[in-house]
């Protein structure tokens, strides 16, 4: 059997480093992700997606990505559910192995400037 996940999509906030009462950290964010086609409106969807890193990337990864960073995420996807005041609640959410920050610090400051309104405005390199 295999369970693999590989994303690459935009952090929809700053992540937030927590930590759990054994001291052990973790963060939880959700990435947009585009979907490949259009819609009807010729607008393209994206699908936001949940994410959790556990120990020391976690802390990693807090320190150099923010909103709107370009990421890529490998792990495995993960559904739980738990029940709250007589509701089930299901979770969806990838636990992350790997992570990449697919930016430059100066495709970040021209983001940041509103220099480059979308992805589609910057030159893509052959490699």
């Amino acid at each position: 059997m295999m369970n693999k996940s590989l994303l690459i999509g935009r952090l929809t906030a700053k992540p937030e480093l927590n930590k759990t009462a054994s001291k052990k950290s973790v963060v939880r964010f959700r990435i947009a992700v585009n979907r490949i086609f259009k819609n009807t409106d010729g607008e393209r969807e994206a699908d936001f997606i949940s994410v959790v890193i556990w120990g020391k990337p976690a802390e990693l990864f807090t320190s150099y990505a923010d909103k709107g960073s370009l990421v890529s995420i490998e792990g495995e996807l993960r559904s739980s559910r738990y029940d709250k005041e007589g509701v089930t609640h299901y979770v969806t959410e990838v636990l992350c192995q790997q992570f990449n920050l697919l930016e430059s610090k100066a495709a970040v400051a021209l983001r940041e400037n509103n220099v480059v309104s979308s992805a589609d405005d910057v030159e893509t390199l052959p490699f």
